[in-house]
């Protein structure tokens, strides 16, 4: 997921569990490191792993003031959604 897609999924959990997104930047980090590459080598090899890495950026460096872990879990479920590795 790009990070514009990862703060849409944060403002609307936020609206549901009256949070606030705290560190924007962790947004963008956890979506580069889904899709993250070296010398145009993709680091991940399918989409269980990128999700794996999206949800332990989240969990350590916190977007929302509160609930990031469950907010993290849903992420990554969202992510393994939309790229059929579910």
């Amino acid at each position: 997921m790009t990070a514009e897609q990862l703060l849409i999924i944060a403002q609307r959990f936020c609206e549901a569990r009256r949070v606030r997104i705290t560190n924007y930047s962790a947004l963008v980090a956890a979506s580069a490191s889904a899709h993250a590459r070296i010398d145009g080598i993709r680091i991940h090899d399918n989409p269980t792993q990128q999700a794996e890495s999206m949800y332990a950026v989240l969990t350590k460096v916190g977007a929302l003031s509160d609930h990031n872990k469950e907010f993290a879990l849903i992420c990554a479920k969202i992510h393994l959604t939309v790229t059929d590795g579910a």
